[in-house]
């Protein structure tokens, strides 16, 4: 009775004051009400906002699992005191093992480049960053969408590697709604003529002449050729060997070689070394080109190949196996449409014959005098 009196008056005050609402409870949901409120004793919520979260939990969880179940299972794999480390100090880790395990010297560089970088940006502890931190930095990056995904790609690898060693709980994910950049090729496929291809070959020294022919009549990737030995260049049979470790795939192919890509090779031939030594063979592909007085195209040789050689063949899978691509990564990103006429001129690019030919000069950097016959 004395609670009553109390609820009463509660009532006849706030109708006082002009809060003619009332909530009207029978007995039932009062009981209902002050359990509610006794459970959420020591958890500072309000009735409506835990019922809200409730709600929205139940709704995720969608009847696969209890609140409860869901609440152990976290603190199972997370209750876990994590060790500290800075970013910094994980990079030089990751590095240290990464070489340990004999990763390519191409990746190597390419965790360098990018971790490094990384670091300098973020002079903090690994476990307080967050996916919206990453979102902003790879957005403020200055780079091509091509190179913003090959930098969002190695900062994934290095928080998975992180949650490996301990060093961030499981199932932690800077990426988790940052967005996706795309590595697809933007505007018209670029290609050379085989003028072009004449052009190029006249302006460059052996070493450089090897890379460029082998990429023209053979489509392989920049990376590939550049890590290419003498030992898997088999001019006897015919077939360039890209064994798996150097391959961008994992897996070991072999291209057949055109008879113009033999005759260019034979004069070079040696039983083993590096095809191409130069270190920075970007570098020099540019100065041939400059002195060539052709524009250079990214990747344009690969694409050249590719494009030349679906004109020689009709047949796009035959064409794609060569490449080490999908048929549908060649139709999409390497595929510029032409004519088989073309593409007969192109495999046609061959050293001068008989009294007409020229020497080879052997030394780097010179200036040769090479003739190309289209």
């Amino acid at each position: 009775m004395a609670e009553a009196r109390l609820a009463a008056s509660e009532a006849v005050e706030r109708i006082s004051i002009g809060q003619a609402e009332v909530l009207l409870l029978t007995s039932t949901d009062r009981l209902v009400y002050f359990r509610a409120r006794d459970a959420l004793d020591g958890t500072e919520k309000k009735i409506d906002t835990a019922c809200q979260e409730y709600a929205d939990a139940v709704k995720m969880l969608a009847g696969r699992a209890s609140l409860g179940e869901v609440c152990r299972d976290w603190l199972k794999r997370n209750d876990v005191k994590l060790p500290k480390i800075t970013v910094a100090d994980a990079v030089v880790q990751m590095k240290k093992q990464a070489e340990a395990d004999g990763k390519s010297d191409l990746r190597l560089k390419q965790l360098a480049n990018v971790l490094d970088r990384f670091a300098e940006s973020f002079n903090v502890e690994v476990h307080t960053l967050t996916p919206k931190l990453i979102a902003d930095y790879l957005s403020a990056l200055a780079l091509a969408e091509r190179t913003r995904r090959n930098h969002r790609d190695v900062i994934g690898f290095f928080n998975r590697w992180l949650v490996l060693r301990g060093y961030l709980a499981k199932g932690t994910d800077w990426l988790e709604g940052v967005q996706h950049y795309s590595a697809r090729k933007r505007g018209e496929i670029e290609i050379y003529s085989p003028d072009e291809l004449s052009r190029l070959i006249a302006h460059a020294n052996n070493d450089m002449l090897s890379f460029i022919v082998i990429q023209a009549f053979a489509g392989l990737r920049h990376a590939e050729a550049a890590r290419l030995d003498w030992q898997e260049i088999d001019l006897d049979d015919g077939f360039v060997e890209i064994i798996a470790a150097k391959s961008k795939t994992g897996e070991r192919r072999l291209v057949p070689m055109h008879d113009n890509l033999k005759a260019w090779l034979l004069p070079l031939r040696k039983s083993h070394g590096e095809v191409c030594p130069y270190e920075n063979t970007t570098k020099q592909l540019l100065k041939t080109a400059e002195a060539a007085g052709v524009e250079w195209k990214h990747n344009g040789l690969r694409h050249s190949f590719i494009s030349y050689r679906v004109a020689e063949c009709a047949d796009v899978p035959r064409v794609a196996d060569e490449a080490g691509n999908s048929p549908q990564i060649i139709r999409q990103h390497y595929l510029r449409r032409v004519k088989p006429a073309a593409a007969a001129q192109w495999f046609a690019v061959s050293p001068q014959t008989g009294d007409k030919v020229i020497p080879l000069h052997e030394t780097s950097g010179a200036t040769p005098t090479r003739q190309a016959r289209p």
